[in-house]
């Protein structure tokens, strides 16, 4: 099997005609993670975007494995090799987590049975809501039921934005030890985030963005 790799060369990225930094360059390949870095607005989340493909860069390139960026600069739409957790949770409050990770998973091109979906909520602590609309979860269930894609999804590529927001110290720990897993399993992770997450079994690169 091919080691994953992402490698970013000369990235500019913005909101609008608005620069937020340029010419980055960093190269990770499949056992490492790395955290993005800087000051407020300086353009972390706008990175992980570009990165999944949901954003077009100002300029410079993002490859994945061996492929090129798309003619027009646009990185390469990873929607099977990419796990993307942006810092909203992308849930219908009108769905019950269970649905909303069924779809969820079809969206990212993975089908997953109903009894793994029950199988991960419990290991999360919410099979007692599994079936409960999630407009009636907390914060924390809401943050953890987003989360739950990480346990069903086998892409290589995570990129996650404050993943461990809302969370409790347990959650917290859980989280990490999915994180640590997966870079051991030779995954590749890409975060953001406010809360410290102690990575117990993996070294973690920083990637520092200096805003315009």
């Amino acid at each position: 099997m091919t080691q994953p790799r992402l490698l970013v060369r000369n990235l500019s990225c913005g909101r609008g005609e608005r620069a937020l930094f340029h010419d980055l360059d960093f190269e990770l390949r499949g056992g490492e993670a790395a955290r993005v870095r800087g000051e407020n607005g300086c353009g972390k989340t706008t990175l992980l975007r570009t990165l999944a493909g949901l954003q077009t860069p100002h300029a410079g390139a993002v490859h994945w494995q061996s492929a090129a960026p798309a003619p027009d600069g646009e990185p390469v739409l990873l929607q099977y090799d990419l796990c993307f957790v942006g810092h909203e949770n992308a849930l219908n409050g009108r769905l019950t987590p269970s649905e909303n990770l069924d779809v969820l998973m079809r969206l990212a091109a993975r089908r997953v049975s109903v009894r793994a979906i029950r199988q991960v909520l419990a290991e999360l602590g919410l099979e007692r809501v599994a079936e409960r609309p999630c407009e009636r979860l907390s914060a924390g269930q809401k943050r953890r039921v987003s989360l739950a894609r990480l346990w069903l999804s086998e892409a290589p590529l995570w990129l996650l934005d404050e993943p461990a927001s809302a969370l409790d110290v347990e959650s917290r720990a859980v989280l990490c030890a999915r994180i640590d897993a997966h870079v051991a399993g030779g995954g590749i992770v890409v975060f953001t985030t406010h809360e410290e997450l102690t990575l117990t079994h993996t070294r973690v690169r920083a990637i520092e963005l200096t805003p315009c």
